[in-house]
């Protein structure tokens, strides 16, 4: 490989331009390149044609692109070409699992059930198809800078890194289809508490384990909800007391129950019937029975592993738990919620720690230890020691950042749900506050009624409106009406592209009358700022003549895009460029409709609507404009 003319600027099937080397291992190169045909991102795999491993890269691009899943990173190309064997994929831009853990620490336990319901999804579609991802470690798993959870290097990964296929607790090999689901379960143990479990080759620290089998979470990391401690117990340590997990689609039917998701049981086109079982759903002593959507398997499983510690708790004596908290010094401890990572003292309620005692009462915990700086993280992960040099190390894809808010509650107002760490994960609202909701609802609905009943008598009491009389003084004439401007004709307008296009065939939707179509730029992966490719793309406005301009209003779809009012006030013929041309209005942050005032009317005949940013659409970022209005002064 070291002796191939591949570099930066080379340019592979005439279309893919090779731009920065991401990384290189094995023999195997792995780049960031763009695609010049649709001006994107796009990720590279190289190897040399005579690399042992060229017609397996061939073959797994193949059984890959036969899998289509919203969270796999699509191939798009592979070929043997000019001594090299390469496979393009999409493009991913976000942060990996691995590094999520490594820099924030263990997730909350709505968002770990929800990054592993997302990553089962497409494993139990691949499942389907008789394709397996093969290895599926934190490093691969991805959450992008849009919120959604993509899986990296599907099938390719394995032929180029490696297939790791033994626990890193030790025991006897597992098939791929059997290492995809043991490793689902282990993403889910990883996202709780931090630690590995499943087949070998992650840079995240391996779980502990007696006796070759891994701790439960629960007993690593306390607080960890019982349906998910029970969820990775079942498919990791499977026994004779419990029904063991053998599919992803049983993983994923699982977490869709835990997280409340009403498709749980349907999307995926399988019944969920082997799930299910007659157990009461589980209680907290002291707490209210929480009532789930149906007898969940992971529920019921739950109740009947932790019927002992229950039980034990319940009567003030923890001696006989099924499991403590195995720790060393405490890592943190919030006093709000008495949750923390503790150690094996605190966990059994022995004064002066912060865990469970005996009378109910807490003693107040002693403050948190200062944390150490963590080592900076490079680029890429380093391999597991000096031995295992040569062994596969991260792609890279995924150095990239998160956004503010993602997982399974995006939309609302997010708070880091320390709480969650209960038992009231089941249910979104503490008892009673849906009541008090619909009380404060009826009480405005009474409130506006009465108001009605005053204004209506009111009314009726007072006589005729008297005729305004007019003045002498009021002759002056009244302020010219803005009234709109026809708009002749809209053009695309990309002068940064190759080829300057940007679907011109659609560019007549925004002026057509109707909001329904609309002219949309191609999808830029990245960042909304068009993925750092080009500072605009937008449409001429034409107007047939030089007419003085006061406002332009649009109708968008998506949100939030930065637009601005470019006017070419001298022009004679539309611009092929934005030198020259004069900014008069823009707005960083415009919603759905939008009007933009100019500071001062301008005479002209050719506007530019000029998008800057761009709104999340499905993985990437894509603006639409659906109707341009033009108003006079």
């Amino acid at each position: 490989m070291a002796d191939t003319s591949i570099g930066p600027g080379t340019v592979l099937a005439g279309r893919f331009t090779l731009e920065d080397l991401l990384d290189e291992t094995g023999g195997a190169r792995f780049w960031l390149a763009i695609d010049q045909t649709l001006a994107r991102r796009v990720a590279v795999h190289v190897i040399s044609d005579d690399d042992a491993r060229a017609e397996a890269l061939l073959s797994a691009a193949r059984t890959s692109a036969t899998v289509t899943d919203t969270h796999l990173l699509r191939v798009l190309d592979a070929a043997h070409e000019d001594g090299v064997v390469y496979v393009v994929n999409e493009w991913g831009s976000g942060m990996s699992l691995d590094r999520i853990l490594h820099e924030e620490g263990p997730l909350s336990p709505r968002r770990a059930a929800w990054v592993v319901k997302e990553a089962a999804e497409a494993i139990t579609t691949a499942h389907r198809h008789g394709v397996a991802h093969g290895r599926l470690l934190p490093e691969n798993v991805m959450i992008t800078e849009a919120g959604s959870v993509k899986l990296i290097g599907f099938v390719v990964d394995a032929v180029l890194r490696g297939r790791g296929h033994t626990r890193v607790t030790g025991g006897d090999p597992v098939d791929e289809h059997e290492a995809d689901v043991l490793n689902l379960a282990a993403l889910l143990y990883a996202c709780l508490v931090g630690k590995w479990p499943g087949t070998t080759g992650s840079m995240v620290p391996a779980a502990p384990s007696e006796h070759g089998r891994a701790l439960r979470p629960r007993q690593v990391r306390a607080g960890v909800p019982r349906p998910l401690d029970a969820i990775c117990d079942r498919v990791l340590t499977p026994n004779g007391h419990q029904t063991p997990i053998e599919t992803a689609h049983e993983i994923y039917a699982a977490l869709a129950d835990y997280i409340g998701d009403p498709t749980g049981s349907t999307q995926m086109g399988y019944e969920q019937t082997n799930l299910l079982d007659d157990r009461e759903p589980y209680h907290e002593a002291g707490a209210p029975t929480q009532l789930h959507p149906g007898p969940a398997g992971a529920a019921g499983a739950a109740a009947e592993a932790d019927e002992t510690e229950d039980s034990a708790t319940e009567d003030g004596d923890d001696s006989d738990a099924a499991e403590e908290t195995q720790a060393g010094t405490p890592v943190f401890f919030d006093e709000s919620t008495g949750v923390g990572w503790v150690s094996g003292a605190a966990s059994k309620g022995l004064p002066g720690t912060p865990g469970r005692q005996r009378d109910g009462e807490r003693e107040a915990p002693p403050p948190p230890p200062e944390l150490p700086e963590p080592e900076p993280k490079p680029l890429f992960a380093p391999g597991p020691s000096a031995a295992a040099a040569a062994e596969p190390r991260s792609t890279g894809a995924g150095n990239g950042v998160l956004p503010d808010t993602w997982g399974p509650d995006a939309t609302d107002v997010e708070t880091e749900d320390e709480d969650e760490w209960g038992t009231s994960s089941w249910q979104d609202d503490p008892p009673g506050r849906s009541w008090m909701r619909l009380a404060v609802v009826v009480a405005g609905c009474v409130a506006l009624i009465i108001g009605i009943i005053v204004a209506f008598n009111l009314g009726r009491g007072s006589g005729p409106d008297e005729p305004p009389v007019a003045s002498a003084h009021d002759k002056s004439p009244p302020p010219a009406t803005p009234t709109p401007i026809d708009i002749k004709s809209v053009t695309d307008f990309d002068p940064q592209g190759n080829p300057p296009r940007e679907h011109p065939d659609q560019a007549h939707l925004a002026t057509d009358g109707d909001p329904s179509t609309a002219w949309n730029t191609v999808t830029y992966f990245g960042n909304p700022k068009l993925g750092g490719l080009k500072s605009g793309v937008g449409l001429i406005v034409d107007l047939g003549a030089p007419k003085k301009v006061g406002k332009v209003s649009l109708t968008l779809e998506g949100s939030p895009t930065g637009v601005q009012i470019l006017a070419a006030q001298d022009a004679t013929s539309p611009p092929s460029t934005t030198d020259g041309l004069q900014t008069v209005a823009q707005d960083d942050s415009a919603g759905n409709h939008v009007t933009l005032k100019l500071d001062q009317s301008v005479q002209t005949r050719y506007l530019v609507v000029w998008l800057t940013s761009l709104p999340a659409y499905s993985d990437g970022y894509r603006g639409r404009v659906a109707e341009i209005d033009v108003t006079s002064p």
